[in-house]
């Protein structure tokens, strides 16, 4: 091998045309072999470049651990997140936004070295993480370890979410739900109310017509509600209402079964799949419950204490019916339940 000297001469004329031809063909490959250096370095620099751009345009935070629990470095999106000047003081003071404890109790120092020992033996681990800003509020995270391959040895990159976000829509979520059941009940007794009971008996009129099945409907009042109002007070009333509702509702004891405060002192109650037998039996019950009540009520010409009325009708749910013909029918029993004496109740087919 021609040594370095020989290799610089600028005029090869002066030397043996062999050793010339071949310090050129030397010459030759080691401005290939730079050149292809070259391009090769180039282009992992232009590799790291848009890896690091591309975590940098993450939307989640990423950071590297080595095997002894120490941060090496971070992406942008982190070192914003927590509100951090440059990567340096980032991984400085990383730890200090680790609270003593986890929501689950345990210290975090302890779950995060374990998390960290389970991604580097398994390959990787997926958890839920608290951390604690600046201002003392909590930051929920999940986070998803991944152990990869770095200057020769295992390193674990994480890769965390900020759940805040979704932690606020999800108590919209329930407060909404919280709210919208709250439109289909009767704030006073605590049972469905009339929206309830349109609504509702739409949907069972609509799936039993496609069956033919059986569907039992009962208006119930209080008997001269007006008169113990009168006599009593509005607040008896109103606790005269709750204890009836709640009378009526237990009366129709099935799953399928609801109970919706009509209007004023009127109840209605929807028996799905009941015929004539059961419609009436719970009719009676309803009668007798309400009377072991023991409801005082002097300004009663029927009862010294509290009683109501019922109208009882039932049928095989056709196309045809409505909510309306029900109601209609139903309304018609109580009527005449009332002309008949009340305390009792009137039944009749659809």
């Amino acid at each position: 091998m021609p040594d370095a000297s020989i290799c610089q001469t600028q005029d090869l004329s002066e030397l043996p045309y062999g050793l010339a031809e071949e310090l050129n063909k030397l010459r030759i490959e080691l401005a290939r072999q730079f050149d292809i250096n070259k391009r090769v370095a180039e282009e992992a620099a232009e590799t790291e470049e848009r890896t690091r751009l591309m975590l940098d345009a993450a939307p989640l935070c990423s950071m590297m651990w080595t095997r002894d629990y120490r941060v090496i470095d971070c992406n942008k999106t982190t070192i914003e997140l927590f509100e951090m000047r440059n990567k340096r003081e980032l991984l400085e003071k990383f730890l200090t936004f680790n609270p003593e404890y986890q929501p689950n109790g345990h210290l975090s120092a302890e779950e995060g070295h374990k998390y960290i020992d389970l991604a580097f033996n398994k390959g990787g681990y997926h958890f839920d993480w608290s951390h604690i800003m600046h201002d003392g509020t909590l930051l929920p995270m999940e986070v998803t370890l991944v152990r990869v391959r770095y200057k020769g040895e295992h390193v674990v990159v994480a890769f965390a979410k900020d759940l805040r976000q979704i932690k606020r829509m999800e108590k919209n979520i329930l407060w909404l739900e919280s709210e919208s059941e709250k439109i289909y009940y009767d704030p006073l007794t605590g049972i469905y109310n009339r929206r309830y009971f349109d609504e509702g008996l739409a949907r069972v009129l609509h799936a039993l017509s496609r069956t033919s099945g059986k569907l039992g409907l009962m208006m119930v009042d209080i008997d001269f509600f007006k008169n113990y109002n009168d006599t009593y007070g509005h607040s008896a009333g109103d606790d005269c209402l709750r204890v009836i509702a709640e009378t009526i509702k237990s009366s129709a004891g099935r799953a399928e079964d609801f109970v919706a405060r009509y209007g004023g002192d009127e109840f209605a109650v929807v028996l799905p799949n009941t015929d004539e037998s059961g419609a009436c039996s719970i009719a009676e019950r309803i009668l007798e419950n309400v009377r072991n009540t023991e409801i005082p009520h002097v300004s009663s010409s029927v009862s010294s204490m509290l009683t109501v009325s019922i109208g009882v009708t039932s049928g095989t749910v056709r196309q045809m019916h409505t909510v309306d013909v029900f109601i209609q029918r139903a309304d018609e029993l109580l009527y005449k339940a009332k002309q008949s004496g009340r305390n009792r109740y009137d039944y009749g087919y659809l």
